[in-house]
Parts: structure tokens; sequence; C-alpha cells
């Protein structure tokens, strides 16, 4: 029950922010998005964003081969609050990178 809140939070969160999410996660703990609207290198886009906010996400080189500069992968095992935080951080950073 945690798991799935944590979950629809960051799932939402997540499109509300503009990341394409083209399937819900079923039994995962991590959410597989296209970044391709903030980025052309995943790579760099969690380099960047750990650097200035301390939110780590992974870059989807980790994950195969298929277009992997178009994703990354956020990981909801921490708690809600955590979470909540790390979306405000990202939040903040994809508006100063946007502009």
């Amino acid at each position: 029950m945690i798991f799935q809140q944590r979950r629809d939070y960051l799932y939402q969160a997540l499109i509300d922010l503009g990341f394409k999410i083209y399937q819900q996660p079923q039994g995962a703990f991590y959410i597989y998005a296209d970044c391709s609207k903030f980025t052309q290198d995943s790579m760099e886009f969690c380099i960047e964003l750990l650097e200035t906010t301390g939110v780590a996400i992974t870059p989807g080189k980790d994950f195969g081969e298929n277009k992997p500069h178009k994703y990354v992968r956020f990981a909801y095992t921490r708690d809600m609050s955590q979470l909540k935080e790390a979306i405000l951080r990202l939040s903040k950073f994809i508006r100063v990178e946007m502009r």
C-alpha cells in the first residue's frame, strides 16, 4: 500500500511537470520517464540535477540501448516527504533550465 501511494504520487507529479510516462509501473519500484522535453542528454540532465539540487535520478544509459538519451529513472523507495521534497527541487530546476 505504501509503495502504491508513493508510485501514484510520483507518477502524477512527473506527468504534471511534463515528463512523458508511457506505462505506469505495476510491480517495480521505479518510473521510467521520457525527459526529452527538457534535454537531449539524460546523463547530463541527471548530473546537473544532482549537482544543483542534490536529487539523484538515473540516466537511461544504465537500462538499455533504445534511445537512452531520452529517458531517466525515478525510484520511489524513499518516504513520501522525501519524494515531495525531490519533486519541489526538480520543479525549480526545470523552471530554471527551461529559461
